[in-house]
């Protein structure tokens, strides 16, 4: 009997690009990082690209265009600001129907220029095509700040951390899903903006560049736990993350979470608040915390030899299948609002 086809769905987008696609790059980097890095004559380049996602706030009414330009260029950024870099410019490809408003287009260029701007950035130019449905693509040209950074390193014992502000995003999410009552309007302008307008660590991604030590990072805009993951994947090393981990969540966001039996460590390590995840040699923790101590820091655990498992120091293990990976019931595959809770808040990373 003929065997059925193997299909993306079967292998998950980790896999498809390790076995398939990942074999045939070729950059200074090792393939895999967050940006392509380029040797040009005397100096070197950064360039990556990405298609925007559809933001979450489309489920909520709250997907305005500055949104969706927002997201256009913070998918970028964030793969700048993990490879330890300066952002140049970028190109974008916009396609969209004959009946699109142009004030639809002007919204969304306020949103791409604001957070190019906020990132020293330009719009380089890019291209305009009639289609079925709106969809825009990012590509992003910048240069190492100093040393470029990767998602490999040499070493033995590591420590691990998150830079930038953690469960901002889901508890938005859980509260607009579920009609949180009595929020504060600075409160509801708090939750708003950690949906709409993600802000990519770029200031904090290029003091990791001038480090006078090697990190290894990678961005976090498919959650923290997949980040996490492949870092111990690519190098080799076992994490163990701590069971009471100091997380930067204002007692209201904890309120809210509370409120509706969510867990707080699926709100952290999930995607949405587009953190960095890097490994610091354990002998310059010291520096590191000094070096970045105007950035929002969160120590998570430590990392050593191993086979690349994830697990927290009160026995549980990150389950690969609850990774927010493409083809495997990731964000991509979510249909509805309840889905997606269910999936990202309700179902356990860690058993």
């Amino acid at each position: 009997m003929e065997q059925p086809e193997l299909t993306v769905g079967d292998l998950g987008e980790l896999k498809l690009l390790k076995e398939v696609i990942l074999p045939d790059v070729s950059s200074s980097a090792l393939p895999g990082d967050d940006c392509a890095h380029l040797d040009i004559g005397n100096s070197r380049l950064l360039w990556s690209m990405d298609p925007c996602p559809t933001p979450v706030a489309n489920w909520f009414g709250k997907a305005t265009p500055e949104v969706w330009g927002c997201y256009t260029a913070a998918i970028n950024l964030s793969d700048i600001a993990s490879s330890g870099g300066k952002p140049l410019g970028m190109l974008v490809s916009l396609e969209m129907p004959d009946t699109t408003p142009v004030s639809f287009v002007r919204g969304f260029q306020r949103g791409l220029m604001e957070s190019l701007t906020n990132a020293n950035a330009r719009l380089f130019g890019g291209n305009v095509k009639s289609a079925r449905r709106f969809s825009a693509t990012g590509t992003i040209i910048g240069s190492p700040a100093c040393r470029s950074v990767t998602r490999s390193i040499n070493g033995t014992e590591f420590s691990v951390y998150l830079i930038g502000k953690t469960g901002g995003f889901w508890t938005s999410v859980v509260a607009n899903h579920f009609a949180w009552q009595s929020v504060p309007e600075s409160l509801q302008r708090h939750l708003d903006r950690s949906l709409c307008f993600p802000v990519p660590q770029v200031e904090a991604g290029q003091r990791l560049s001038y480090l006078p030590f090697e990190v290894a990072c990678m961005d976090c805009s498919d959650g923290a736990a997949n980040a996490i993951y492949q870092l111990g994947s690519t190098n080799n090393l076992d994490v163990i993350l701590e069971r009471d981990i100091k997380w930067n969540l204002p007692g209201e966001f904890v309120n809210i979470l509370n409120s509706q039996s969510m867990l707080i460590e699926n709100a952290c390590f999930n995607f949405g608040d587009w953190q960095l995840a890097c490994l610091v040699p354990k002998d310059h923790e010291v520096i590191f915390e000094e070096q970045l101590r105007e950035f929002t820091v969160t120590y998570l655990g430590h990392a050593f030899t191993g086979s690349g498992e994830v697990m927290v120091d009160d026995g549980r293990k990150l389950l690969p299948g609850r990774l927010n990976q493409n083809f495997q019931q990731g964000y991509n595959s979510i249909e509805s609002v309840e889905d997606l809770v269910d999936v990202f808040m309700r179902t356990p990373i860690f058993a």
